[in-house]
This record gives C-alpha cells, structure tokens and sequence, in this order.
C-alpha cells in the first residue's frame, strides 16, 4: 500500500488525469456490461419460460385433439350392430358370419386411423375379438383383462386411459369405453384401442429444438408413458414434481444450468414434462449479444479515450505554461507573461499568476531602490551631523552662560532646543514611543510661544493607553511646525492646535488640527493625490527638504506600508486637519 502510495505521488498531473479518465471509462464500461449481461439473461430466461409454457400447452392442446379422435372411434363401435351381434350371444352360439363381420368392421376401423395400433372388443366373460396391425385377427394375450375391466367400470360410461407397463420400460397406452345394451342398459362388454406409439409421437415431436433436452408424458405416478427418450427424472426432480399442485409449473437449477417445467393434461391424470438446457440456450442467444457488446465497448472505449486525452492535455498545456514562467521566474527572477486563452479557474490562475509575477519584479525593483535610498540618506546623515554636532555644543555653551547669568527663559529655550536637536541628529533607534515624541512636541511649542505669546494654544485629546507604542521619530513635530507656519502664522487672530490620539480597531488614529486659513478644495484634493502617489523620488537627491508633510508621508509608507500615510481635510478660512493612521506597536513586541 505504501508503495502504491509512493507510485502516486511520483505521477505527473497527466497521467493521474489519464489514469482518472480511465478508471472513469472502464468502471461504468463493465458495470453496464454486466448489468446489460444480467438483463438479457433475465429477458432471455423469460422467453425461455414463456416458450415452454407455450409448448407445453400446445402439446395438450394435440394430445387432447389425439383423445377426441380415439373418443369418436369409440362412438363408431358404440354404433355398429356388428358389435352387438358377438356381445349379446353367448360364445358357443355366436355364428361364424356374425364374427366375420365383426372382424371386418375392426379391420376397417384400425386400418382407417393411424393413431391406432389394434382395435378390440371384450365380453364380460372374457372372450376378445380383436384385429393388430402387426398380429391381424390373433387375440392379444398380454392384455389385463381383469384389470382394465375394473378400470372402465371406474370411468362411468366415459372413455378412459390405461397404461400397461412393459418388460422394456416402456408402457403400452390403451382407450378403453364400456359398451352397455341398447334395450336395458346393462354392460354387456368395453372396447379396447390400442394406440400407435409412432403415430402418438407427433403430439411432440415438431415441437422440439436444439436445446430443448426432453419433452415425456408422464402417468400421475411419474411413470413414462412417451416422450424424446426414456431417461428417468432425476431423484430432486421427482420429488420437486410429486409436490406440485398447480395446473402448470416450472423450476430452474442454476447449479446444473437447467430448467424443467410441467403441465397437466386436461381429462387425464397425466401431465407433459419438458427439460431444456439453459446454458445451451445462453451459448446460442448471448452469442450475439457478446459480439454486439464488445464491438459497442470497443467504439465506445476509443471515442472517450479520444476525448478523455483532449481534455488531458487542454488541461495540462496550460499547467506546463504556468510552471515554465514559474521556473523562469525562481531560477532566473525574470517576468514572463503567460499566455491566457481561457476563462476558467486555469485562466484565472494564470491571470493572477501574471498579476503577481509583475508585482514581484515591481517590489524588487523598487526594493532594490529604496535600499539606494537608505544608504545615501545615512551617507547624507552622515554629513549632516557635523553641523548639528557644532551647532548643539555652541547650544550647551549658551544654556550654561544663562544659567550662570540666571535668565531662565534663554535657558528653558535652548533646552528645548537641544533636545529637537538631539532627535534630529538620529541618535538611537528611528522609532520612538509615543511619550517621547509628545515632549518633542511640548519642547517645540515651548519655543514657539516665546515668538507667538498668547496667540498660540494647545490643546491635545490623547488615550493615555496609547503612549507605549511606537513611532518613527520626529513623526508628529513636522505636522505640527507645517500648522503653525502654514495656518496660524498667517492670521490675526487667536490660533489654537488640537492634537487627538486614539485607538480604532487595531490601529492608532492621530489628527493634528488647526484653526488656520484652511485650504481650497482644488489643494486638498491635489495633496491627498500626491499622497496617494507611490512615489519617493522625494528622499532622494541634493535639494530635498529633511522635514516636511513629503518626509512624514514617505516615512510612515516606508516603516509601515503603502496603505498608510498622511490625508488632509481641511475647509477654507476655517480649519485644516493632518491625520494618518499607525499600527499599534508596543516596544519589545515582535
């Protein structure tokens, strides 16, 4: 089993969809092969009962025609004073013409019917006058006469069969009718009418076939009276035969292959019995049935193969495309598109296998240039941090000369300003949590309402919950410093700047608000355009600005992703809100 398994697996797509089509094909193939098997059997077997019901009945129909015919050879007799004239008299005074007459009028009677073989009438004392084809005028001395005479007193004036056995197993079959005075009715004596073995088998003999075994009439005791041969019943059979009641019947040996059926002659204690051989009748009438079914099997096998292995390689082309570009694209990290022709889920596949593929190469690309990018703003940092480094000693120096000389607000002001400088310079991890960027925030304003006074206020809205996740550094005091310049610095009156932090859903949500001159809807819409843009051509070169909205939308995109960065509502002469979106990140956490 394991290595069938194994086998399996090892399979490419196409020869497990052929060996699917397959066993699709041949598992209904033979299912309705043996199911249309099953059923002309049952068809066949069918017509096999319905035959040897019709059979069987036609072979009463003839022996009861053969019967009707013996009955008015009786009635003949019956009618002739020939007869009487040797049954009213005694033997010693029956005159030699009277029994010449009667002679002839048996001979007549025997040689004008074929179904008989002799012909013959008894007295009640025992005397017989009969003419045999065989014998002529000799009396027949194996006739019982005890017998058959306590037989046709049975019968009441009707005609009646009786069957004599012989030593050869076969039986001799006679008619016997009593003969009663025509003055007073008294039995006077019976005839006698043997019957024509060869001529009684007509009753049978066009009806059989070649698989038709035996047909045999037998006596009401099963003992064989005519038939196609003599072979006996079989044990089974003749018990199975004694136990019937019906006027017709019929069993089949599936074992032996056989089926026997019996009916009972009407008029008579005898019944025909017919044996056939079904397998005989099976070889002969599925046949041809065999030879229709594989020539239909074989078509059918051709044409769904045919169309089984179209649709295995419709299917398959396509795969062998895709895992082409997909090799392409793993061993040499070049796009190739894929050809796509078709609407279904390999159609799909192969469009999104494109789509994603192009994506890639975009993501390498653009990889690649924000790591250009990295790299020359640290060697630009580098640079750059000359001047900070001189500019924030210089700034010790002076907060040291006003602490000596005891002018605090110098001192509270360089203070806040070493500490922007500080941050500036990039010491430290570029994330910071949220406190500190707050006191950058509060260093900032301390400097700015030392210029404005009391037309600068500030106002924040903060989930205290909130200021353990972290940020890029310097992330909020740009948007701040842009509502100050941009917004409250050109208006005359009393400017205040909202700033509300809060948690939405699994984000931070930070707006930074003021109540400046706004913006027109044509700029805020072309702000939030550039925003939107996927462009960071501003983090590079000579002339770009360290700080700025560009800097913090570009850096929130770079340390979190595309879906972020900054938006704008604003409403002119009214207000302006900054307002973006960070993931919750607490320092320490993956």
């Amino acid at each position: 089993m394991q290595y069938l398994k194994h086998y399996y697996k090892k399979l490419s797509i196409r020869q497990k969809l052929l060996l699917l089509f397959s066993v699709q094909i041949i598992i209904p193939i033979v299912f309705m092969g043996i199911m249309l098997y099953r059923n002309t059997e049952s068809i066949i077997q069918n017509k096999c009962v319905n035959y040897m019901a019709d059979l069987l009945k036609m072979v009463e129909l003839r022996l009861d025609d053969f019967k009707e015919n013996l009955t008015s050879i009786t009635e003949d007799i019956l009618y002739d004073q020939n007869m009487y004239a040797v049954l009213n008299e005694s033997s010693d005074t029956i005159s030699e013409e009277a029994k010449e007459r009667c002679y002839q009028s048996l001979r007549r009677l025997c040689k004008s019917n074929g179904k008989l073989q002799s012909v013959a009438i008894a007295t009640l004392e025992g005397h017989i006058y009969s003419y045999d084809l065989n014998a002529g005028g000799v009396p027949d001395e194996s006739i019982p006469f005890n017998q058959m005479l306590e037989t046709v007193r049975a019968a009441h004036r009707m005609p009646t069969w009786y069957i004599q056995p012989t030593e050869d197993g076969q039986a001799n079959l006679y008619m016997l009718r009593m003969i009663h005075d025509s003055d007073n009715f008294n039995e006077i004596g019976f005839i006698i009418l043997k019957v024509n073995r060869e001529r009684l088998k007509n009753v049978y003999f066009d009806l059989s076939t070649e698989f038709m075994e035996s047909i045999q009439i037998l006596s009401q005791d099963n003992l064989w009276i005519i038939g196609m041969d003599m072979t006996p019943l079989s044990e089974a059979e003749g018990e199975w035969l004694s136990k019937q009641s019906e006027e017709w019947s019929y069993e089949i040996n599936n074992k032996s292959q056989h089926m026997i059926a019996y009916m009972n002659i009407w008029g008579t204690p005898w019944k025909v019995v017919a044996k056939t051989s079904l397998k005989e009748l099976f070889s002969q009438e599925m046949a041809h049935f065999r030879v229709v079914f594989v020539v239909i099997m074989i078509t059918t096998v051709l044409i769904v193969s045919i169309f089984s292995i179209l649709m295995a390689m419709d299917i398959i082309e396509p795969i062998n495309r895709l895992v082409h570009s997909i090799k392409k694209v793993e061993q040499e990290n070049v796009h190739e598109e894929v050809l796509v022709d078709r609407e279904d889920e390999l159609g799909y596949l192969s469009k999104c296998f494109n789509k994603m593929s192009c994506e890639i190469d975009n993501l390498l690309n653009r990889v690649y240039k924000e790591q250009l990018t990295r790299k020359e703003s640290e060697l630009k940092a580098l640079q750059a941090q000359i001047n900070p480094h001189f500019l924030f000693n210089t700034l010790e120096s002076i907060n040291w000369m006003a602490q000596l000389n005891n002018v605090p607000e110098i001192r509270d002001m360089v203070t806040s300003l070493s500490a922007l400088m500080e941050a500036s310079i990039g010491k430290g991890s570029p994330m910071v949590p949220l406190s500190k960027e707050l006191k950058y925030i509060d260093s900032y304003l301390l400097i700015m309402k030392n210029r404005y006074g009391d037309r600068l206020t500030y106002e924040n809205h903060i989930d205290k919950s909130l200021l353990r996740n972290e940020v890029p550094k310097l992330i909020l005091q740009p948007l701040v410093e842009n509502a100050i310049y941009h917004g409250i610095d050109r208006m005359r009156k009393k400017g205040v700047i909202t700033l509300t932090m809060e948690q939405r859903q699994n984000q931070i949500y930070i707006e930074i608000k003021d109540n400046g001159k706004g913006m027109t809807p044509e700029e805020v819409e072309d702000m939030n355009r550039l925003f939107k843009e996927d462009n960071h051509d501003y983090l590079l070169g000579t002339n770009r600005k360290s700080i700025g909205l560009a800097n913090v939308d570009g850096r929130l995109k770079l340390f979190f992703g595309q879906e972020y960065g900054l938006e704008v509502e604003s409403e002119y002469e009214n207000y302006t809100k900054m307002k973006f979106y960070v993931p919750m990140k607490i320092k320490g956490e993956m």
